[in-house]
Order: C-alpha cells, then sequence, then structure tokens
C-alpha cells in the first residue's frame, strides 16, 4: 500500500505456490475501465478483489479498506495499474516524484494473518552478538568480487577493518531468521577514489548456534549509487510453511519479494519487478 492510498498487488498464492500475475510497470499501459473489466487472470484466477486487510506497522490489528478502480502511478521511469482505495495515510503524502514511493503498509485479500518482522538495533551490542561471524563472511563475499573483478583496495587494507552493521531485521524464534546490511568505507591513505563495500546477507540463530546462509557485496561509489535496500512488510505463516514479504529498492529501481524461510535456506518464490530506469 503507498502512502497516496494506491494498492500495487504484486504476488498470488493458491495454497502451494506463489506466483506474480498482475502486470509489470512498461512505457505505454491500456488501463481497465474498473475492477470488473481487470482481466481474471491477473487476480491469478480469483476474480475481482474490492475489500482487504491493510496490515501497518506497530499495528496489532489490521484495518479494512476497499479499492474502487484501476489507475496508474508513475515507478521511475515506468509507469505501472494500481488499485485506488479508501486509504488515507497518517503521514504526509509525499510528492508523486519521490521514488521509491513511500510504502505505508502490506494489503491482503482475503483476510490472511500477518506476523511484524523485527527491526533490531543496527547499532546495539545485541547487533553485534547476532552477527557474530560478520567479518568473515564479509571478507569472504568481499573476496570473491575481488576475484572476479578486481578489487581498488588490497586485501590486506580492508579486512582487518569492521563492517558497520546499517539493518538488522529477524522473524521467528526457533529457529530465528535474519537479514542484514552492512559495510565498509575506504577512502584516505593515498587512494584516488572513494569506495564502499555494501553487503546484505542471511543467516539463522538456533539456540546459541549462528549459521550464515548466504551474504554478498558490492563495491560502490560513496554516494552508494547501485545499493538495494530492503524494506521489510511483514510474515505470513502458511501451514508449516512461512514466508518473508518485502520491497527491495535504489535510486533508480524497486521490486517486490516473497521469500521462503526454510530449516537451512532462503528461496525468493516470487520477485515482482517494481520499476526501474
Amino acid at each position: 500500500m503507498r502512502r497516496d492510498g494506491l494498492l500495487v498487488p504484486f504476488a498470488t498464492f493458491d495454497t502451494r505456490r506463489w506466483t506474480s500475475t498482475w502486470p509489470a510497470p512498461q512505457f505505454q499501459l491500456e488501463i481497465p475501465i474498473n475492477l470488473q473489466s481487470v482481466p481474471k487472470v491477473w487476480w491469478g484466477g480469483m476474480g475481482p478483489l474490492s475489500e482487504w486487510q491493510l496490515w501497518l506497522p506497530g499495528r496489532a490489528a489490521p484495518r479494512t479498506i476497499r479499492v474502487s478502480q484501476p489507475d496508474w502511478i508513475p515507478a521511475h521511469c515506468l509507469r505501472q495499474i494500481a488499485l485506488k482505495s479508501d486509504y488515507r495515510s497518517d503521514q504526509p503524502v509525499t510528492p508523486l516524484t519521490e521514488q521509491p514511493y513511500p510504502k505505508d503498509g502490506l494489503a491482503v485479500a482475503p483476510p490472511q494473518a500477518l506476523e511484524p518482522i523485527e527491526v533490531v538495533p543496527a547499532g546495539g551490542a545485541a547487533a553485534e552478538t547476532l552477527a557474530g561471524g560478520l567479518r568473515e563472511k564479509f571478507n569472504e563475499a568481499e573476496l570473491e568480487v575481488d576475484r572476479r573483478f578486481g578489487h581498488p583496495i588490497s586485501r590486506k587494507a580492508r579486512e582487518p577493518q569492521a563492517p558497520v552493521i546499517e539493518a538488522l531485521y529477524a522473524f521467528g524464534e526457533r529457529p530465528r531468521t535474519f537479514y542484514i546490511e552492512a559495510s565498509r568505507s575506504y577512502s584516505g591513505s593515498g587512494e584516488k577514489q572513494c569506495r564502499i563495500a555494501f553487503a546484505t546477507g542471511w543467516f539463522i540463530r538456533d539456540g546459541e548456534s549462528i549459521k550464515w546462509l548466504d551474504m554478498a557485496v558490492d563495491l560502490l561509489p560513496c554516494n552508494k549509487y547501485g545499493a538495494t535496500y530492503m524494506l521489510p512488510f511483514g510474515a505470513l505463516r502458511v501451514g508449516s510453511r512461512a514466508f518473508w514479504i518485502a520491497q527491495y529498492a535504489g535510486w533508480d529501481h524497486e521490486r517486490y519479494v516473497v521469500i521462503e524461510l526454510k530449516k537451512n535456506a532462503v528461496e525468493a518464490v516470487v520477485s515482482a519487478w517494481g520499476g526501474g530506469c
């Protein structure tokens, strides 16, 4: 749910698998005149959905919102078909030129319980403890970048430096799944250009044990152009399965992702393009 009250569907679940059936952003659009005119395949085969549950951060219960008709919104350099709703944000509506446009929450139809994803304070001792082994995994991922593309900073100079945790999110208990964003900055000492190594990764804590699942590093200029940041919307449990739902976005792109949390892995089961330049 966007802050301006426009809703963008991006994923459908049929009790077994996820699909993305809503049209992706394009340059030219043909917009249905009303909800009944929306092709059934766009709804994932369910037919028009006029009533949704909207889950907002910090709220224990959802609110009911209703959509009235299709419309279009700017999606970076493209246009996206969305649904007008009766939602009115408590926060000031930002200009349409702001990209990625602010999202207030996640809308679900038909009703389904959504669980919050915890934001762990990035600068505290708890985050440092939780992310045990971060420097080692960061070094491994950055070394892979060096092997494939080269690196302007020597391994000896970069690896002793502790990564800075920028964001840390968590869900579940046994096991508890974490997503982390961390970085190392390289400047001065005769270097010609400022660089930032920006890392994203997943790890699981089960009791006192921490297991790293994945980490990737991008080498960026110091304005961080090219970085992609997560905005977690919430988590969904269906039977014995759990799914983490989020937006990934940068200066000139965004996408919406459903990630299945498995015992020893995470798997993106939907990655819906949300627009870009």
